[in-house]
């Protein structure tokens, strides 16, 4: 046990050193953490919402269908109650609500309409206005948003009545968590940084060893090669709290980014997912014959889950087929369990079906990491 840890101090010491792994593990995910920063994402976007009518009426309808024919608005499926939808509004998912009031018709008795009146003594039918609730620190998403509403609601009371306005609507702001692309995006990166360093760092370290016949003179030393590579794998999991640390401190002090729930889960989860992807990069050691085919087999590993796995854009936008593929990624279910943490505050019980996943991968990455990773030069 005391050659473990005085290993793990000099590979540790030699990780430092490593130019490359330093590169992998700290400045690539820095450097996308700067650039996505100073990028002001929510400038453009469409405003989504969610619809609740209450009325079910013709003119409910209608209204319904007007709201569809603009492109700026996008409206999200949702069949839950008032409440259930301020929350989706306050964790960000959406911008805004629109409540059709049950009487939201022009169903009038006939004796109320006269033919011959004029527009001084015509009585307009009486409709509760319609009610929003929008997000008030999204400035851009609200205003537009409200101006389109505005018109949209003159336009129509000009189709029904061409006078009096018979259609109304009423404002009211929720204080939302105030999530932007840099909040949604780092969390991301932390689980591309792990990915990145533990694959890229793990295989091209194996294979330099291998190289440099490492392991084969350590089979000759009293120290055993698996004691070896405990203290490399322990020395990475020992960076990736230092990695992870950096990311959170330098997007909280550079653009404010805040982590609104446990630092400790955070934690947990970067040690958990650091497993799979050691595992991944001892497999692609074990099909490299040297430290090129490692690199190159480690950007073919991780560069997909970079781009697929919802690093920089959800998963959501992607063709259902092809999201219904990568949510099976090992890098799929950590970085949702990261934004569950990080923006809306959720523990564990949030999260079993991530975790599920994760631990999947786990016992799959070591299995093919054992299949595939033979000492051709050492025995173990």
């Amino acid at each position: 046990m005391n050659n473990m840890w005085k290993l793990f101090i000099a590979n540790l010491k030699m990780t430092i050193r490593d130019k490359q792994a330093i590169f992998w593990s700290l400045a690539f995910p820095l450097m996308f953490i700067i650039i996505f920063g100073l990028f002001d994402f929510e400038a453009i976007g469409d405003a989504k919402y969610v619809i609740i009518d209450n009325a079910q009426s013709e003119l409910s309808t209608q209204a319904i269908d007007g709201f569809a024919q603009i492109d700026f608005l996008k409206r999200e499926d949702f069949s839950g109650s008032l409440d259930t939808a301020k929350t989706q509004l306050q964790n960000g998912d959406i911008d805004f609500i629109l409540v059709i009031p049950e009487n939201f018709s022009l169903n009038t008795e006939p004796a109320a309409i006269d033919p011959g009146a004029t527009p001084d003594t015509f009585q307009a039918p009486q409709i509760d206005p319609l009610q929003v609730y929008y997000d008030e620190n999204n400035l851009l998403s609200n205003q537009v948003a409200l101006g389109v509403i505005n018109t949209f609601v003159d336009h129509m009371n000009l189709q029904l009545t061409g006078a009096q306005p018979i259609l109304s609507y009423t404002t009211e702001s929720v204080q939302a968590k105030d999530i932007r692309y840099i909040d949604l995006i780092m969390p991301g990166i932390l689980g591309m940084a792990i990915m990145t360093s533990a694959v890229i760092g793990i295989s091209t370290g194996i294979s330099r060893y291998r190289e440099q016949q490492l392991l084969k003179r350590l089979s000759a030393t009293p120290i055993k090669v698996r004691t070896f590579l405990m203290a490399e794998v322990l020395s990475y999991l020992a960076l990736t709290l230092v990695q992870v640390s950096l990311i959170m401190l330098l997007a909280r002090i550079a653009f404010g980014v805040q982590v609104y729930g446990s630092y400790l889960l955070i934690y947990l989860l970067a040690i958990f997912g650091s497993i799979i992807f050691l595992n991944l990069g001892f497999a692609v050691a074990g099909y490299s014959k040297n430290t090129k085919t490692a690199e190159a087999l480690s950007q073919v590993v991780t560069m997909p889950m970079m781009f697929f796995s919802g690093v920089f854009f959800p998963v959501e936008t992607l063709p259902k087929a092809v999201a219904s593929v990568v949510q099976f990624l090992p890098l799929t279910p950590m970085i949702e369990a990261l934004r569950k943490i990080s923006i809306d505050a959720q523990g564990i019980d949030a999260m079993w079906s991530q975790l599920g996943l994760m631990a999947g991968w786990i016992v799959i990455s070591f299995l093919i990491a054992w299949k595939s990773f033979k000492f051709k030069d050492a025995e173990v």
